[in-house]
């Protein structure tokens, strides 16, 4: 059965949690990009991988191979575009020994930055991202902005799927010509019952005496222990071949 990345994010059983989760992963992912050895692309690849298999099992998996589908085509053609002494060619492309070099550089340090940030999207619901901003006092209409978003994105998407089930049941998408037609009334009744759900959204906020600020989810921290020992082992092998 399909799961969305919401159902993933709710059935996620992460070792870290609280607001510390984002903080962990902010400090790993600055330690992973600014790093130039092996040695903590490995670390990071390893330690995160790990911890997101733990809560999401295999469904990690499938949240990473897409971003590698189109990581990997990148690096071919860094070793191909990077100058340097060749060490193969093929027609008239060529790969040298600095493109190499720098290709495996660039590719480690993008896996290793996906590990650290598929940990976070797997686990981290959106409330919960902005209520760790709303710890290091995000202003409050940014967290309101973020929160309003989030809400009307979920909105639009399900109005949207509504809309097309029911034009492609009347087969409204049978032919070319039915295809435009369709698509501009049901962008017409989109666009309609977008600005009915914020006029309703806007006047339930007013009649429970909204005052401005966005209620967000409070959550406790754990997991220090992994935290301390995967930053250490991080900032250790920043000094590792």
């Amino acid at each position: 059965m399909h799961r969305t990345l919401e159902r993933i994010q709710v059935d996620a059983t992460p070792a870290v949690c609280g607001p510390l989760r984002v903080y962990f992963v902010g400090a790993a992912l600055l330690l992973t990009a600014t790093a130039t050895r092996v040695g903590a692309f490995a670390v990071a690849t390893v330690a995160f991988g790990t911890l997101t298999l733990h809560a999401v099992g295999r469904a990690y998996f499938g949240l990473v191979r897409y971003p590698l589908a189109f990581l990997l085509p990148s690096v071919a053609v860094v070793a191909v575009i990077t100058p340097g002494t060749p060490v193969a060619a093929v027609w008239r492309l060529s790969v040298t020994e600095q493109g190499l070099a720098t290709a495996a550089t660039v590719g480690l340090r993008a896996v290793a930055s996906l590990t650290v940030l598929s940990f976070l999207v797997s686990t981290t619901t959106v409330p919960q991202f902005v209520a760790a901003l709303d710890d290091l006092r995000l202003p409050d209409p940014v967290t309101e902005l973020l929160l309003l978003v989030y809400r009307g994105i979920q909105v639009l998407v399900a109005e949207s799927a509504r809309l097309h089930a029911a034009a492609r049941l009347r087969g409204g998408f049978r032919s070319r010509r039915h295809l435009l037609r369709t698509t501009k009334l049901v962008s017409a009744s989109l666009l309609v019952s977008a600005v009915e759900r914020a006029t309703a959204f806007g006047t339930a906020m007013e009649s429970r005496n909204y005052d401005g600020r966005m209620p967000v989810a409070t959550t406790e921290n754990r997991g220090h222990a992994v935290v301390g020992a995967v930053l250490l082992a991080l900032v250790a092998a920043r000094w590792v071949v």
